[in-house]
């Protein structure tokens, strides 16, 4: 079985690099809106993340690094998981 060539924009942030256009996916059920997230991507620059009916969506899923810096914030752990939106399967606005 060959292997599939996957091709990637690396970024640099924070003396590391990150693999750009990967996005947080959020758990609806387990988010509580409490915005530790959305507080922490601000505060580092991206500013990917809002909170809009009571949870956290990605609002600007081109401005994310995919550090994961969101996911260590949120204390449900509802935020689990940093992939790269397809043309099927697109990040919740």
């Amino acid at each position: 079985m060959a292997g599939k060539r996957i091709e990637a924009t690396v970024v640099e942030a924070f003396g590391r690099e990150f693999v750009q256009g990967n996005v947080p996916e959020i758990n609806e059920v387990r988010c509580m809106g409490c915005t530790h997230c959305v507080v922490l991507c601000r505060k580092l620059g991206p500013n990917v993340l809002e909170v809009k009916g009571g949870v956290a969506v990605v609002a600007r899923p081109e401005n994310c690094i995919g550090d994961g810096a969101c996911m260590t914030a949120c204390p449900t752990k509802a935020i689990f998981l940093m992939s790269r939106p397809t043309g099927t399967r697109q990040p919740a606005l």
